[in-house]
């Protein structure tokens, strides 16, 4: 289990959790622990131009991604199978394929860089719940029938406590320049400069202020976060425990020639 998650479930076993919450960790850490009790749900996370979706059932998973500039992709693994799906500029259509062993693999690893973004953003709960563990709890108030908590977070101070170990293993995992990850290894490795970048790249992206909302229906199921920064990011839950992941209609699917 990531060391974030650790943090998380710790955080919210000393405390409690539910409509009682009060401080900013217990408020940060329970969608994370929430999900890790109840994996079935539909994720939608939007920043900016970009949008992804996953839908969980069991191990199965349906992941779409709409990364801007006309390109999508979307991935379903169900089972032993998984398909995919690219929508750019040179492949407008709706077909899918299926992936073999002698997939091409310039195409898989397309739809991995393009799932891996997704997976990322819907994932960014993680990355709000480390910045606002360190926030200020700004109030608690029903509205349209969920419960409503509010985290204030000085973003300069909120780096500066974080270990920035753990916080780039939910930021970006998966970095896709090679120059990223050198730079990623520097941070980890204890580089002072490596780390001043990092901290002055993420105050320049967030803003010096954010706040951190969540929404918790009477059943305290999350349905909706939301991280107001210099680029808001917003994801809805939907669908827990009611979730499917079904197989493309075989019509429209092609198999590479072995």
């Amino acid at each position: 289990m990531p060391r974030y998650v650790v943090i998380a479930v710790l955080a919210l076993l000393v405390a409690g959790c539910g409509p009682g919450m009060k401080t900013a960790p217990d408020i940060t850490g329970y969608v994370e622990t929430y999900l890790q009790a109840h994996p079935d749900v539909r994720r939608v996370a939007k920043q900016g131009t970009q949008s992804a979706t996953l839908v969980t059932r069991g191990q199965d998973q349906d992941v779409f991604a709409d990364l801007g500039q006309g390109l999508r992709g979307r991935l379903i693994r169900l089972g032993d199978a998984a398909y995919m799906q690219m929508q750019d500029e040179t492949a407008p259509d709706n077909s899918w394929e299926k992936i073999t062993e002698e997939h091409e693999p310039y195409n898989l690893l397309g739809i991995t860089v393009v799932t891996d973004q997704a997976m990322t953003l819907v994932n960014s709960h993680r990355v709000h719940a480390l910045l606002a563990a360190r926030g200020r709890v700004g109030g608690q108030a029903s509205e349209g029938g969920l419960d409503r908590y509010t985290v204030a977070i000085d973003v300069r101070a909120a780096l500066d406590a974080l270990d920035l170990a753990v916080f780039l293993d939910a930021y970006d995992p998966l970095p896709i320049m090679q120059d990223t990850t050198e730079e990623y290894d520097r941070v980890r490795a204890g580089d002072g400069a490596a780390q001043a970048r990092l901290r002055d790249r993420l105050l320049k992206e967030l803003g010096a202020r954010a706040t951190y909302d969540l929404w918790l229906d009477g059943q305290g199921r999350p349905v909706r976060l939301r991280l107001t920064a210099k680029t808001p990011t917003e994801i809805t839950f939907s669908d827990w425990g009611h979730t499917t992941v079904t197989a493309p209609p075989a019509d429209q699917v092609r198999v590479p020639a072995s």
